[in-house]
């Protein structure tokens, strides 16, 4: 977190001084003040969605033993309705 966040507050800084030299030269007056201050805010934005995010951190999981072993009829069984609820699902979806 520490580097990432090193370069986004370095990227940051470096935005931000271009824009107090550029106010300094040139203070708002007008519609292209405006502008540029709106373009300073769409690059501290570009700036910051474009670091990476940290990946999410992974759940630790068991696996699930079936200690119930079925005969290939209830397993073509219990498929069978299944299918036939996912149909029904999807007819009622669709308004049929």
């Amino acid at each position: 977190m520490s580097v990432k966040g090193n370069k986004k507050l370095a990227a940051l800084g470096k935005a931000t001084n271009v824009f107090a030299s550029n106010i300094k030269r040139k203070p708002l007056a007008n519609k292209l003040d405006h502008a540029r201050v709106l373009a300073f805010i769409r690059e501290l934005r570009d700036i910051m969605n474009a670091m990476p995010h940290e990946s999410q951190r992974m759940v630790d999981w068991t696996p699930v033993e079936n200690i119930d072993v079925l005969s290939t009829e209830e397993n073509k069984q219990r498929v069978a309705e299944a299918r036939a609820q996912l149909k029904r699902n999807r007819n009622y979806e669709d308004g049929k």
